[in-house]
């Protein structure tokens, strides 16, 4: 519409306009002059329609004294529409009808144009394309203006919400009831909220409970330096040390696994070969039982190797004596699985969920009188799920303990 409106103001717009003028001002003589040559002979029915359109004027093609065409204006159609009984008693009238807002058009070859002007004031009726097409612009931009309004809306309350969480406000949410795609954005918004909040959490829990725990070697420490035997206070001092640089090491591998890419990255890794090896210093406390040559996964070699370390480690010292730790690698339909069982005091119910959680140390451990600080399963959960696979464990307080480890069969191409 707003096209065809345009359109016809560029190509019809001076002798259009120069016609409205004279209607305008009441010389209709002088506008039928111009209708004449702008309609032409032989008449062009589409300039008519323009006429029609544009001022409301009706107007009758004949040829010979017989009707060929006619167009009629839009006010006229819609009057007869809405108001059915005026159409009928027009017909009705016939010849009785008023013609002073009739003018004819003589042409050549008996052709003969009859206008009808409409009976209001011809200032009523005066219709510019141009104004038309600045009111058509206007309802659209008003449209345009309003649907970005509304459809944009919803991002002020990400702006708000980003401002608040920016600002330290963890538990701020944005609360969105219709079910569109900016619900998915909220939705991801508050998810990411969540995380946020619960590492930030994670990680004041973290500091508090490293701290906690440097507190006990720095205080042995310092009861070192007083003690009157040098020799005996220099091993403590260095025992002391050493159990903090473990400490160090492993928030250390936690952070870095987190950030760092390297410990991100997936690759083939074959679980016998890196078994074998680490078994390796252990000379026969440890016993690895396999029917496999070769079970490769997609996992980070590196990250595989510390946790199969810790595990292992582990095991052998919670074993009494010089009892046997045993490793055995089994295979399913979806991967491989590894179990590392221990022949020592094992955990109690209320303990397993629990050794996931950093600094959490079991009662067997102080029973057989082993050091830690608690992070060893952690970082080991930690490196088992960067590498797509899970880790369960199955104890009793009286022993074993089985660790299980599994991990997809090798996709990667």
């Amino acid at each position: 519409m707003l096209l065809i409106t345009v359109v016809l103001w560029v190509y019809f717009r001076n002798e259009v306009r120069s016609i409205g003028d004279y209607l305008k001002y009441g010389k209709r003589e002088d506008a039928v002059m111009l209708i004449s040559g702008y309609i032409g002979d032989p008449p062009s029915r589409f300039r008519a329609k323009v006429l029609s359109r544009v001022y409301g004027i009706t107007v009758l093609y004949y040829v010979d004294d017989r009707p060929v065409w006619v167009t009629e204006s839009r006010w006229k159609r819609m009057a007869d529409a809405r108001f059915p009984m005026m159409r009928i008693m027009r017909d009705m009238m016939g010849d009785r009808k008023p013609k002073r807002n009739m003018e004819y058009v003589y042409l050549s070859q008996n052709r003969v144009l009859a206008l009808i002007f409409p009976h209001l004031p011809p200032y009523r009726n005066i219709f510019s394309p141009f104004i038309g097409s600045v009111f058509i612009i206007f309802v659209i931009g008003l449209s345009v203006f309003i649907l970005i309004k509304k459809t944009l809306k919803p991002v002020d309350k990400i702006i708000l919400a980003a401002e608040r969480v920016g600002q330290g406000d963890l538990t701020y949410r944005i609360y969105y009831e219709r079910d569109d795609d900016f619900k998915k954005v909220a939705h991801a918004f508050n998810t990411m909220t969540e995380r946020l909040a619960a590492m930030l959490a994670n990680q004041r829990e973290l500091l508090h409970l490293i701290s906690h725990e440097l507190r006990t070697p720095l205080a042995r420490i310092n009861l070192a330096l007083e003690m009157d035997d040098r020799k005996k206070s220099q091993n403590i001092i260095k025992g002391e040390i050493k159990e903090i640089d473990n400490l160090v090491e492993a928030v250390l591998d936690l952070s870095r696994m987190d950030s760092a890419q390297q410990y991100k990255r997936v690759e083939p890794v074959d679980l016998v070969s890196v078994i074998e090896k680490l078994i390796e210093d252990y000379g026969n406390r440890v016993r690895f039982f396999s029917d496999l040559k070769d079970a490769r996964v997609d996992g980070n070699e590196m990250l595989l190797k510390k946790a199969f370390a810790n595990l292992t480690g582990n095991a052998v010292k919670y074993s009494a004596g010089d009892a046997q730790v045993e490793i055995r690698l089994t295979e399913d339909d979806e991967g491989y699985g590894l179990t590392f069982k221990n022949n020592g005091p094992g955990l109690a119910e209320d303990e397993l969920k629990k050794i996931w959680e950093p600094f959490f140390r079991g009662r067997n451990a102080r029973t057989v009188g082993i050091h830690g600080k608690g992070l060893g399963l952690v970082v080991v959960n930690k490196a088992i799920e960067l590498s797509a696979g899970e880790i369960t464990v199955e104890s009793g307080e009286a022993g074993p303990t089985v660790f299980t480890v599994h991990l997809p069969k090798h996709r990667i191409k």
